[in-house]
């Protein structure tokens, strides 16, 4: 394809979204331009140039959710990194959330190593790291999971996942 025809159908493209967003969206309905938006954002996540060979397991990370659907977690949220493919560019991450539960659900793990903080394993996720946007900081480090802390992750993770008391 030439650089002509490539412009033409960019050109035809744009055209068509147009009238399609124009039908589609209006002031009433937010979450049709949030999610515009979020088709934006992950063009930009694609220029994300974190280094990979810095991401360790166990260290907590800004990960960009980016806008999904119906009540799964969505924006910009710490998130334990808990696994990585061999050459990193894949992560398991665990959500936090800044609310202690203090509940009994297995699936949700309060972490000691900060105030008021807890994993939300309902809600573990493979991503690309380029979603990973920058260590979080706490008390002007990076923060990592304790060893005690990442032990009970690990146990709630195998009641979770093999349905064991």
């Amino acid at each position: 394809m030439n650089n002509k025809d490539f412009y033409y159908i960019l050109k035809l493209l744009k055209k068509s979204l147009l009238k399609k967003l124009s039908k589609e969206i209006d002031y009433k309905n937010i979450e049709k331009i949030k999610y515009l938006k979020w088709c934006y954002d992950k063009l930009l996540l694609e220029k994300n140039n974190i280094n990979i060979s810095n991401l360790k397991s166990g260290c907590i990370c800004w990960i960009n959710f980016g806008q999904n659907v119906g009540s799964e977690l969505r924006k910009l949220r710490p998130a334990i990194l808990w696994r990585s493919s061999a050459d990193k560019k894949m992560w398991t991450v665990i959500p936090l959330s800044s609310k202690c539960y203090n509940d009994k659900y297995y699936f949700h793990c309060d972490i000691s190593g900060f105030p008021c903080s807890t994993a939300k394993l309902e809600s573990m996720v493979n991503f690309s790291y380029k979603r990973i946007r920058e260590p979080f900081f706490y008390n002007k480090k990076i923060a990592h999971l304790s060893k005690d802390d990442y032990s009970n992750i690990l146990v709630a993770i195998k009641k979770y996942y093999t349905f064991e008391d």
